[in-house]
């Protein structure tokens, strides 16, 4: 049975998960870059290892249908903060900030204002600083500790002098914000690591790599005749290459960059025990809900394909793990097959905080799943990609539709005619084979029509 956040709040409110001493719980958030829905050994991955996240996995639940709604980081992170699509918050590049008024509805903010200690460390990327807007697009008055970047973030910092890697100076200071948080006052802690997106030229030199010579399998698209099975415009576009072939060197390059993420993955997960352990130091960690997931996914030679962006699965799926040590033994370890978005992320923590959810936001409060009860999320949603490149760049195609249990169907507003895709994930998971010109899904192409330009109207 379905339960309301009206009904989930009552309960709350009645001891059906409430903290010892009736504490609100802490909130550790951690935004990955770029990673996977299967970058992690939790998952059946057969060469990475992530024993730290798949202990959050273990004592936690897993979310087997997590998705973006913008696959691309500065509108996917506007969208966790604020529980909106992209069509509504109108962050659709890496320009534009959010504004002061839609900054005091995210959730970090209005976790604050009802008496939470605030962090927010590592890669911000919503907006770009100029004289004019700095203090939007790099918001540390909204937080009581900041450590925050732009998009341009670099893992080579320089501190007093010394020439420091990114993640253990984040590391480190996530571990003095949670000492010097008084025992009695919630927190926030919001870890927005860099990894495993590059670039790829600063490496911790305290971390030598486990995987320079690993065997990584390729994805099972990543053949030349998946590749040049792709539409022209793709096989042109950033995610392709110029000359829209081919390139004779592709196995060595998805191999390499495969090799240098799996470096990167394991920085993060280093990273998250080394936080996970200061907790229980601090007696912390029975009182911490922790959130882990990903700005977007990543091809990394899929289709023969790099980059994301485009709306095929390995572009939009992220892992989604949320741990509470106040969930049944029940739920604990488990894998939930319900949908979830980037946009369910704020109303989630709002209310497992016990803080009212802003009407403006659009996602989904996933608590009822995490306290064990039955829940039905969504069965489709609308994903939209806008956001193009300046020449010399290869351009990024936009790309828009709906994802489905079964049914995907994307479309391309730029190609003339409009081109479109249905696939049939239940028979082909892995997107090759369009549907849409065969005459026996006529009827599912018409209605996913109807359905994208409906939840496209709606998600302004």
């Amino acid at each position: 049975m379905s339960i309301s956040r009206r009904e989930f709040t009552r309960l709350l409110g009645a001891g059906a998960m409430a903290p010892a001493a009736g504490r609100r719980p802490n909130i550790i958030f951690i935004l990955a870059d770029d990673l996977r829905f299967d970058d992690l050994s939790a998952v059946g991955n057969t060469v990475l290892r992530t024993p730290n996240l798949d202990a959050l996995a273990k004592n936690g639940i897993r979310f087997e249908n997590a998705f973006v709604t913008t696959a691309i980081c500065c509108c996917s992170r506007a969208s966790v903060l604020t529980g909106q699509h992209m069509r509504r918050h109108g962050v659709e590049d890496f320009k534009r900030p959010l504004t002061a008024a839609q900054m005091e509805k995210t959730y970090p903010v209005l976790l604050r204002k009802a008496g939470y200690r605030t962090a927010f460390l590592g890669k911000f990327a919503v907006g770009q600083p100029t004289p004019g807007n700095r203090e939007l697009a790099l918001p540390k008055h909204q937080f009581d500790f900041w450590y925050g970047f732009p998009q341009s973030i670099d893992f080579r910092q320089e501190i007093d002098g010394t020439v420091r890697h990114l993640t253990p100076v984040m590391t480190e200071k996530a571990i003095s914000f949670l000492r010097s948080t008084p025992a009695e006052q919630p927190f926030l802690l919001s870890l927005n690591f860099k990894e495993p997106h590059g670039p790829f030229n600063y490496f911790d030199p305290d971390r030598p790599s486990q995987y320079k010579d690993a065997p990584i399998p390729a994805p099972a698209t990543h053949t030349r005749a998946d590749f040049e099975a792709e539409p022209e415009f793709l096989r042109r576009s950033l995610n392709g290459n110029k000359d829209g072939q081919w390139p004779a060197d592709a196995e060595a390059q998805r191999l390499e960059e495969a090799r240098i993420s799996y470096h990167l993955v394991a920085g993060i997960d280093d990273a998250v025990g080394k936080v996970m352990a200061a907790l229980r130091e601090l007696n912390r960690d029975g009182e911490t809900i922790v959130i882990f997931t990903s700005d977007n996914g990543s091809f990394r030679g899929a289709h023969g394909f790099t980059g994301k962006w485009i709306m095929y699965e390995e572009s939009i799926r992220v892992p989604l793990i949320i741990r509470d040590p106040r969930m049944p033994e029940k739920v604990r370890g488990t894998l939930c097959k319900e949908m979830a978005l980037n946009i369910d992320m704020a109303p989630t923590m709002l209310s497992m905080a016990g803080v009212a959810v802003d009407s403006g936001m659009q996602g989904l409060d996933l608590s009822p799943i995490v306290a064990g009860r039955k829940m039905s999320t969504r069965t489709e949603w609308f994903y939209e990609h806008t956001y193009n490149t300046d020449a010399p760049r290869l351009p990024i195609v936009r790309s828009e539709g709906v994802r489905g249990t079964r049914w995907k169907y994307i479309r391309y507003p730029d190609t003339k005619p409009m081109f479109e895709q249905l696939f049939d994930l239940g028979s082909d998971p892995v997107e090759r084979h369009n549907l849409a010109g065969k005459a026996e899904h006529k009827a599912v192409l018409a209605r996913l029509r109807r359905r994208c330009d409906a939840l496209k109207s709606a998600a302004a």
